[in-house]
């Protein structure tokens, strides 16, 4: 498969713009995200779960505990992932992609294994915030992975390929948890029992996914120097364009629209729309498999057309999903899921054109810095959705989610597509 340096690369290294580096990469993706979807998922349903269990709400409603619950733990998920991304981009300039990605993989195997050995909340807490710290620290890993060893005009394809990496666990993990712990509640003394089990089940088996992507990590990934001593934020904010910028602001508004309902979805599903749980599952899983498959067709065509079109949909699909949400018939509710699924078509294309705009000397502690303040910044979103739905219910929650989704689209084609074309940035060139 190469290493990213010149030779013989076969048809399809070529075709999907891979090399050894990329795809080491591709395969750390791959376990850490399968490891984390068997478990994270699930955590919304559960603390409302909880609630039912513990008497502090009834079987069909949701108390405005839950409601705060969720809130607080999409807000501190996001709050973590800020720091992670601020110090993973440091992280990689000092240490390099190698050693900054086993790094990285060893907190998360570190976290499993202390959910595993202390079976407490305390433990529990700590060990989902290592485990959750993997896909953000690594975030600039791959942007300097790719941005080192594939040519700018394919950088598209190659985000695109990552990109099937990082859904495909989103497919198949959900739906390997509940069938896990559905059949484990039946083999324990009782049902809340048996999921403790399968919980535990399934956090090994992540465990072990880990591992392997250590393992292949330290077998394959050539060691690239890290960059030269950086700069303190400060100073790599002032190496970010005009575009990169106003590509940051736009991103903020569409996060606001992401996050006020992301992990309210579920519980509008089943409690205010009626779906099972298994439907809830099947519509997940049909939103993740059309981002899917969307994401190597259109990286093929960014080489041939550019990054701006696909990314200015992205907005446009992210905007109108809970609007859908909100106004699509419970028995139509795929239309909206299919929605769903499109407002990833852009993103291999965004991460692209994000890696051109950004410098090459300040190119890991910028993905970071760019990463983390979009991250804080949408932190607070969930809060404020609880709160919407707390005083107004779910459906007006719904409606703003839109509003602020309008305005990032309205942000991007008004303030970032013109500055691009100003700077005479073109559609890169087609090249064998």
């Amino acid at each position: 498969m190469g290493d990213g340096t010149p030779g013989r690369p076969s048809f399809a290294a070529r075709f999907l713009a891979l090399n050894r580096t990329v795809g080491v990469v591709l395969v750390a993706v791959l376990c850490f995200g399968m490891g984390q979807q068997l478990w994270e998922p699930l955590v919304p349903n559960f603390f409302r779960d909880q609630s039912v269990a513990a008497g502090a709400a009834s079987a069909g409603g949701l108390s405005g505990a839950v409601l705060v619950t969720v809130g607080v733990y999409s807000f501190l998920k996001n709050l973590i992932n800020a720091a992670c991304f601020l110090g993973g981009g440091g992280v990689t300039a000092r240490l390099g992609d190698r050693r900054a990605l086993i790094l990285f993989g060893w907190l998360a195997l570190a976290g499993y294994a202390l959910f595993l050995a202390a079976p407490t909340n305390w433990a529990a807490l700590v060990a989902a915030l290592l485990i959750l710290s993997w896909d953000p620290l690594s975030v600039p890993v791959t942007f300097t992975t790719v941005a080192a060893s594939v040519r700018s005009e394919r950088r598209g394809l190659a985000f695109a390929v990552q990109a099937v990496q990082k859904r495909l666990p989103k497919v198949i993990g959900p739906a390997a948890a509940g069938f896990v712990l559905h059949h484990a509640g039946e083999w324990a003394a009782t049902p809340e029992e048996g999921r403790v089990l399968g919980m535990r089940v399934l956090v090994g088996a992540a465990l072990v996914l880990g591992a392997v992507a250590l393992v292949v990590q330290y077998r394959w990934m050539p060691d690239r120097p890290p960059e030269a001593a950086g700069a303190p934020a400060g100073a790599v904010w002032r190496t970010l364009p005009g575009p990169a910028r106003r590509l940051l602001l736009a991103e903020v508004f569409t996060r606001w629209c992401d996050w006020l309902v992301r992990d309210f979805v579920v519980l509008y599903l089943v409690v205010v729309r009626g779906v099972t749980l298994r439907e809830v599952g099947l519509l997940v899983a049909l939103q993740n498999l059309v981002s899917l498959a969307s994401y190597l067709p259109i990286g093929r065509l960014t080489v041939v057309v550019g990054t701006r079109p696909f990314v200015g949909l992205t907005f446009a699909f992210t905007a109108v999903f809970p609007l859908l949400l909100a106004v699509t018939p419970t028995g139509w509710l795929v239309v909206a899921f299919v929605a769903g699924g499109l407002r990833e078509v852009g993103d291999p294309a965004r991460k692209a054109l994000l890696t051109d705009l950004l410098p090459d000397g300040t190119r890991a502690r910028a993905v970071g810095l760019y990463w983390g303040l979009r991250t804080f910044a949408a932190s607070w979103a969930a809060l404020a959705g609880a709160a919407l739905w707390a005083t107004l219910g779910p459906v007006p929650l719904l409606y703003a989610a839109c509003g602020f989704g309008l305005i990032g689209a309205a942000a991007f084609y008004l303030l970032v597509v013109p500055r691009l074309a100003a700077a005479g940035r073109p559609a890169p060139e087609t090249k064998p």
